[in-house]
C-alpha cells in the first residue's frame, strides 16, 4: 500500500462507524467548504509531502489531473484523501473511484480511505463508511468504488459536483476512459504507472499534455529517498533505488518507468511492452481448448529448464529447476503428460534438448503428440520472420498485445518478454541474439514454444 494502511475488514452493509451528524454543504459554483490541503491537515490530522501537496492543489484548481509515479510514491494514499475531501467539501456530491481490479480499488484506495476516516478525530468527518466499497453522507453526496469489468458499471452517476478517480489508470482500457468522459465530471483525477502503451493516460503526458494539470513523482521525490531514512513504510528509499540499478541499469525500461516514473521512449523495439506483460500477469481467463506444453531444456550451470502448460489463453509454469540431466527431464515430461491429458509436448531440440527429445521417443507417450522445436530453423511465414524463434515470439506478443493471454505474476517472465529486443531485415523480424542478453530467457523461451505447435484439430494457430 502507497502510504498508511486498513482493517481487512469483509464485505458488508453494515456501516463500520459514524462520524458526526451530516451537515449542510455548498454547491460546487460556491466553492469547497474547505481546501484539500487544509482539509488533510486540520481535518485528518494528516501531513502530506511535497509531491502530494501539489496534488491536492492541482485537484482543487484543474478539472484533469494526472498523476505519473514510481512504485510506493503515495500516489493511492493522496487519492483516498481527495476522495474523503470531496464529499465533505461539497454538497451534493458523488465521488466515483474505479480502475482495472477490483484489488486496487477495494484492497488499495479503498482501505486508505477506510483507514483516514477511522483515524480522523471524533465529529470531523460527515456520513457513514461502510465496510465495501461505499461512503455515504446522504442520498445525493455518497462515493463508490468498483473495478471497471464492465464499460456500463459507469453509466448514470451524474452531479453538480462529480469527481472521478482512476488508479492503475495507465492499465484501463479505452472503452472505460470514453465511459468516464461520458459523465462529465466536474473533475477527473488519474494516477498511473509510466508503461508505455497508446491511450488517455500516456496521451495526457505527451499529446494531450495540454488537456492536463500533468505531475510526476520520481522516487527521488519522495521523503524516505530525500531523508535517506524509511520512516514511512513501503515508500522507496535510496537503498532500494541503487538494488534496482544494479540489477537493471539506469537506462532499463523498468527502471525508468517504476523508480524514474518516467515513460521509457525506447519501448518500440521490445518484443512485449512491460504493460502489456504486468497486464497479462494480473488477468484472469479460463483455460479452453487442447493443452500445449513446452519444455526449453538446460542441463547444467545457471540456466534453468523450464516447463510451461497452455490451454488456450491461461498459461501456467509448472515445472523450473536447474541441474536435472536430460534423462531425468524426459521421465518428468512424460509422467506429467500421460497424467494431465497433454495434447502437444513441443521440446527444444537444439543442444542437449536432443537427448530428451530422443529418450521421450524411447518411453512412447500414451496421448500426446511430440513436436520437437530449433529455433533456428525456417519460419512457417518466411516473408515476415527470420526463423521459427522469431516467429513463435512474434505470435506471443500478437496475445499478449491482443490482451488474450493469462500469465502467472512471475518476476523472471516479466522480465525477460519486456526487455527482449528486436530489429528487422527488411521485412523480416530478427530477434536480439541470446548472447547480448544477461540472463537467458529461460520461462519466457518455453511460453513462447507453446505457440509453435503447427497443426491443431481445431485451428492452425493456438
Amino acid at each position: 500500500m502507497d502510504q498508511g494502511a486498513g482493517d481487512d475488514d469483509e464485505s458488508s452493509e453494515e456501516p463500520s462507524g459514524e462520524k458526526g451528524e451530516p451537515s449542510p454543504g455548498k454547491r460546487r459554483e460556491e466553492g469547497p467548504a474547505i481546501e484539500p490541503v487544509d482539509f488533510v491537515r486540520e481535518t485528518l490530522k494528516e501531513e502530506p509531502y511535497g509531491k502530494q501537496v501539489e496534488i491536492l492543489e492541482a485537484v482543487a484548481k484543474h478539472r484533469r489531473v494526472s498523476v505519473v509515479g514510481c512504485n510506493g510514491s503515495g500516489k493511492d494514499w493522496t487519492a483516498a484523501r481527495v476522495v474523503l475531501w470531496w464529499v465533505n467539501a461539497f454538497r451534493p456530491a458523488k465521488a466515483i473511484v474505479t480502475g482495472p481490479t477490483t484489488r486496487q480499488v477495494s484492497e488499495i484506495v479503498w482501505r486508505e480511505m477506510q483507514w483516514a476516516y477511522a483515524w480522523a478525530p471524533k465529529g470531523k468527518l460527515k456520513g457513514k463508511m461502510f465496510r465495501t466499497s461505499r461512503y455515504e453522507v446522504d442520498e445525493e453526496t455518497f462515493a463508490l468504488g468498483f473495478a471497471t469489468d464492465s464499460p456500463y458499471n459507469l453509466q448514470g452517476f451524474h452531479s453538480p459536483n462529480l469527481l472521478v478517480v482512476v488508479t492503475e489508470a495507465h492499465a484501463v482500457d479505452e472503452r472505460d476512459m470514453d465511459a468516464i468522459r461520458r459523465l462529465h465530471p466536474s473533475r477527473l483525477l488519474l494516477v498511473g504507472n509510466a508503461y508505455v502503451s497508446p491511450g488517455t493516460f500516456y496521451d495526457s503526458h505527451h499529446s494531450k499534455r495540454h488537456l492536463y494539470e500533468a505531475l510526476r513523482i520520481s522516487a527521488e521525490d519522495t521523503p524516505n529517498f530525500k531523508d535517506g531514512e524509511e520512516y514511512i513504510p513501503g515508500m522507496m528509499t535510496r537503498q532500494d533505488v541503487a538494488d534496482r540499478e544494479a540489477e537493471w541499469g539506469s537506462d532499463d525500461p523498468r527502471f525508468l518507468s517504476t523508480v524514474l516514473a518516467k515513460f521509457p521512449e525506447n519501448q518500440d523495439d521490445v518484443v512485449v511492452h512491460l504493460k502489456w506483460a504486468r497486464e497479462a500477469a494480473e488477468r484472469s481467463l479460463k483455460p479452453d481448448g487442447p493443452v500445449i506444453v513446452a519444455c526449453d531444456v538446460a542441463r547444467h550451470g545457471s540456466d534453468k529448464t523450464v516447463v510451461v502448460r497452455r490451454q488456450g489463453a491461461y498459461a501456467r509454469i509448472v515445472h523450473r529447476i536447474n541441474g536435472q540431466d536430460t534423462m531425468q527431464i524426459a521421465e518428468y515430461l512424460k509422467r506429467f503428460c500421460d497424467s494431465e491429458k497433454v495434447d502437444y509436448l513441443v521440446v527444444d531440440e537444439t543442444g542437449v534438448g536432443g537427448g530428451v527429445v530422443d529418450r521421450l521417443r524411447q518411453l512412447g507417450l500414451r496421448r500426446t503428440k511430440l513436436e520437437p522445436f530449433v529455433a533456428g530453423a525456417s519460419p512457417t511465414n518466411r516473408t515476415y520472420h527470420a526463423n521459427r524463434g522469431a516467429e513463435v515470439w512474434w505470435i506471443m506478443r500478437n496475445r499478449y498485445q491482443s490482451g488474450d493471454l493469462d500469465t502467472d505474476n512471475d518476476a523472471a517472465l516479466i522480465e525477460q518478454v519486456s526487455t527482449r529486443k528486436f530489429y528487422r531485415e527488411g521485412e523480416r523480424i530478427k530477434l536480439q541474439d541470446k548472447f547480448k542478453l544477461s540472463k537467458s530467457p529461460d520461462e519466457a523461451d518455453a511460453l513462447a514454444m507453446t505457440f509453435a505447435v503447427r497443426k491443431q484439430k481445431v485451428q492452425i494457430w493456438v
